[in-house]
């Protein structure tokens, strides 16, 4: 398919003569380069037959050496996620699936079977933030619905859990998934009535099916009918013998029953089931107990501690006893950390029980991690005995919380309380910073820092502070006084380091890093500054070699990592840098750095789809960082996702208050989502900061030409030329407005005018568009020469000379532009790809060649893989195209053309009935079809 190399809003060249060009025999050279992508193919296609004949373990089998052949086989992928997941490897087919996203994965063809992985593995938090039901099939939304109802359930909230059970059912009456789903919330929520009414629908459609059988013996028990329960836990059993629930309820309930040695035989059959289940050795243990049997007991109690320590939250999370029982044993063993969290879950399941707020309160006071003790603080604080150590964890949970000023307020208490202790005192400072209070907290921290000068954060604090407010001197006598202090600390040396570097004395700060560095050799921030100085003097060998001495001291150094990628990217080498990145974010998915430098490569390489989901990713941790923001903003925008830039471009102008700049950009941002509105009344924002603002006059004329408030726009058009003495942005305005009314060429003369008053690049390209839709496209060409000969490096006009010429049929110009281009950027993917589209044209043998490069350079575009898979096609090589064209059927669904392609190459390959369901998948669809002459004539060819 064609690439638009640039935002240029005409369309490029139709294809629909293309079918004839290429019935020419083409040169197959290069067709079969790829032996490892023919093997691949191979693979792929058995494990698909094997899959279709439920050969599960043979499935996986193929589609792993599919994947060995060709790793970014997004197909092969997805498959082997399928079949994991119906071997019951969850975690395995969760990776599969996490991968095929990161390689551009429809999440349509994604979203059921990833969900299940997720529940199945119990990560309802993941589920929700990933798997969502828009614009997925009835089918399809039903089940994932039901799915996110459970994960809703599972985070304690259960109204909307039924939202989405309502909305499942409504989605698709006849699915049993949002049923299941219904029954089990209802008996979370004892109503047994719902779930009752939920139970009998689902029998009434599926009556032998083994998982709702289960689900009525556990409503019965949980109603008390023992005898009840008992007779459909082995109808359930009798219908699927595998079914490890329903031995553990019905252990259980023979347990209750005080009939344990009868619960026995079900627990050894689980066991054999399953060796990872923690209910089964729960349960043994109690058998064993119940025997006087203590040493085994004992053996079976540990074997819980130890199959808990791998279990999700949102499975231990349902049964009371193995937190309880998992947290003292790993408390006892000193594992502190593993102890806290189990008992966080205990005390959410159990509130009432003192025991487990108790030592839940010992481990976060003995941790000092304040973050989730608001309701073990409550009592004590209510009862008006809180003592200086409540006081200060109350302080810290309200920093955390962002309430600075009921923070200070609890110190300032404390601190009463104890006579003005400077670590409490440099506490309140750092909360009053917090309140925007900055003199305030800057007192505090420099009365705590005189009282007692050895508080490194308070002096790195105060240092940064007094450079923030442009007051070196103060800084300096900062750093001074803690190196007078400490002068062996490495800290202090390096905070001196810092304040040189910024005050611009970067030979001074070179030598207080030195000294760092002298006094501990493997002081990491030491290193990483020097590091930076070596950068800022262009001397990149010598900050890699001091990077790579820092990694070999600790290889999961990731401020290491992302220092040394930011060289490599300076440098030239942008695999090296992806590769350092990549295992920065694999050692900790929290560092904002890594992450967004990560970003940022992946969008100048050109792999949108990995992009969104690491941003995706990014704002889960920093929810309202205006850096992570935009990023995901911007990334929603490159793979078309407008409604999700919309959403955090909305967040972001929330964020930047009365900033009058960072509004008008903001809503530049929100007019490239096609947000017209928000960016009106961002644009009226910035103006009431600061009126008269030019960029956000310019801003509220754009919004109004969006949101096709065309006369509003005329006015506020007319104004801003008066004041500006038509100047090129009125005039350009003006253009956009003729546009808008659908009078391309008024608006070609008016990007003219502008053009001819202050030439720029996006008013060259405005012209250019415009002249085109009007008919008179060469007309443009001369403007986008001018440009050139004044800026010949300009690859986005170069690109819309080469694309113009096309468009025109002068194909040898369009070739030359397109070569010249390629050698000015010889990895834009875009542009290989067009040039391959002419090359076609011509009937030229180096299509072929050209077409795989650019799939080379853009492995995750569509469009490259449809060219590449058609150009062999064409060639003969139906094999290795069909597999070519089913990836880029994954990663564009919704192309017709790609479609059609597909359709053609199945026929050819004797798949007619696969043949006939995509090439009725593409006549049916909507939108730019430029194949459709020739779509219709298969369709006639193969009886559709």
């Amino acid at each position: 398919m064609w690439n638009q190399l640039r935002p240029v809003s005409s369309r490029p060249a139709k294809r629909a003569a293309l079918g004839l060009l290429l019935c020419a025999a083409l040169s197959v050279q290069g067709a079969y380069a790829a032996s490892g992508s023919e093997q691949a193919a191979g693979f792929f296609e058995d494990a698909r037959g094997r899959f279709a004949r439920n050969d599960v373990a043979g499935t996986i089998i193929q589609a792993r050496n599919a994947i060995q052949k060709d790793a970014g086989l997004l197909a092969a992928h997805l498959l082997l996620g399928k079949a994991l997941l119906k071997d019951g490897q969850a975690a395995a087919a969760e990776a599969e699936f996490e991968i095929a996203l990161q390689q551009g994965a429809s999440l349509a063809d994604v979203a059921q079977p990833y969900g299940m992985a997720l529940m199945m593995f119990g990560n309802s938090e993941k589920l929700l933030a990933r798997i969502r039901p828009d614009g997925l099939a009835p089918a399809v939304r039903a089940e994932v619905l039901a799915l996110r109802a459970t994960a809703y359930a599972d985070q304690g909230d259960m109204k909307a859990a039924f939202r989405a059970v309502d909305a499942a059912r409504e989605a698709d009456p006849r699915s049993l998934a949002p049923l299941r789903a219904e029954i089990d919330l209802s008996l979370r929520s004892r109503d047994n009535a719902r779930a009752g009414k939920a139970l009998a629908t689902a029998l009434g459609l599926a009556p032998l099916d083994p998982q709702l059988l289960h689900l009525k013996g556990a409503m019965l028990q949980s109603g008390g009918d023992a005898a009840g329960a008992m007779t459909y836990f082995a109808k359930a059993l009798q219908a699927d013998p595998r079914l490890v629930d329903t031995m553990v309820a019905r252990a259980s309930l023979l347990i209750d029953l005080k009939r344990p040695e009868e619960a026995m035989p079900d627990l050894q059959r689980a066991a054999a089931l399953t060796q990872r289940e923690p209910r089964v050795a729960y349960l043994k243990s109690l058998v064993f107990a119940a025997r006087g049997d203590t040493k085994a007991s004992r053996v079976e109690l540990e074997a819980v501690t130890r199959l808990v320590d791998e279990l999700p939250e949102a499975f231990i999370a349902r049964q009371p006893p193995l937190l309880m029982l998992g947290g003292l044993a790993s408390y006892a063993t000193g594992r502190a950390e593993r102890a806290r969290s189990l008992l966080e879950l205990y005390v959410l399941r159990m509130p009432g029980d003192p025991a487990g707020r108790k030592l839940l309160a010992n481990i976060y006071l003995a941790s000092g991690d304040t973050a989730r003790v608001a309701d073990l603080l409550d009592p004590l604080l209510r009862s008006g005995d809180a003592d200086p150590q409540v006081l200060t964890t109350l302080a810290a949970l309200k920093m955390q919380q962002r309430r600075f000023r009921e923070a200070a307020e609890a110190l300032d208490a404390a601190a009463r309380a104890t006579g003005a202790n400077p670590g409490i005192t440099a506490q309140m400072g750092f909360a009053h910073i917090g309140n925007q209070q900055g003199d305030l907290g800057l007192a505090a921290l420099r009365r705590a820092f005189d009282k007692e000068p050895g508080q490194l954060n308070v002096a790195s604090a105060l240092a940064t502070l007094y450079l923030r407010r442009g007051d070196i001197r103060n800084a300096q006598q900062i750093a001074d006084a803690l190196v007078r202090r400490l002068p062996g600390e490495a800290l202090a040396h390096n905070l001196l380091g810092a304040v040189k570097a910024a005050s611009r004395q970067p030979v001074e700060a070179r030598v207080a890093y030195a000294q760092a560095v002298a006094l501990n050799a493997t002081f990491a921030p030491a290193q990483l500054n020097l590091a930076r100085l070596d950068v800022a003097d262009g001397q990149l060998d010598a900050a890699r070699q001091r990077l790579v001495a820092l990694l070999g001291q600790n290889p999961r150094n990731v401020q290491a990592l992302t220092e040394l990628a930011r060289v490599e990217v300076r440098a030239g080498r942008d695999g090296e840098a992806l590769t350092l990145l990549e295992k920065a974010r694999a050692l900790d998915a929290r560092d904002m750095p890594a992450g967004l430098e990560l970003l940022a490569l992946q969008q100048r390489l050109n792999k949108p789809a990995a992009a969104l989901a690491l941003a995706r990713r990014l704002v889960v941790d920093r929810p309202e960082d205006p850096a992570v923001l935009e990023a995901l903003g911007r990334a929603h925008l490159a793979v078309g996702e407008r409604s999700g830039a919309r959403a955090a471009f909305a967040t972001l102008g929330r964020l930047a208050g009365s900033d009058a700049e960072r509004l008008v950009a903001i809503g530049q941002l929100q007019l490239a989502a096609g947000a017209a509105n928000d960016a009106g009344v961002n644009a009226e924002k910035a103006l009431a900061a600061k009126p008269g603002l030019l960029p956000a006059l310019i801003l509220q004329v754009e919004a109004e030409v969006l949101a096709g408030n065309l006369p509003r726009a005329d006015s506020l058009q007319r104004a801003l030329a008066a004041r500006t003495r038509k100047g090129a942005e009125a005039l350009r305005l003006a253009g956009d407005i003729a546009l808008a009314r659908q009078l391309p060429r008024e608006a070609a003369q008016a990007y003219r005018a502008a053009f001819d008053k202050a030439p720029s690049a996006r008013l060259a390209l405005l012209g250019f568009s415009a002249a085109f839709r009007a008919g008179e496209g060469d007309k443009s060409m001369a403007m986008l020469e001018s440009w050139l000969r004044a800026h010949p490096g300009d690859v986005l006009v170069q690109a819309a000379l080469a694309e113009g010429h096309l468009r025109l049929g002068r194909l040898p110009a369009a070739r030359s532009a397109y070569e010249a281009l390629l050698a000015r950027e010889p990895q834009n993917g875009a542009a290989a790809n067009n040039l391959a589209q002419v090359l076609l044209r011509q009937n030229d043998s180096g299509a072929l060649a050209m077409a795989e490069r650019a799939a080379r350079l853009a492995p995750e575009d569509a469009n490259a893989l449809d060219t590449l898979g058609w150009t062999r096609a064409r060639s003969g090589a139906l094999d290795i195209a069909l597999t070519t064209l089913r990836e880029a059927r994954v990663r564009a669904p919704d192309s017709r053309d790609i479609r059609y392609h597909l359709a053609w190459v199945l026929h050819r390959s004797g798949k007619k009935d696969e043949a006939r369901s995509e090439l009725a998948g593409a006549l049916k669809g909507t939108g730019e079809f430029e194949s459709e002459a020739d779509a219709q004539a298969l369709r006639r060819e193969l009886g559709v």
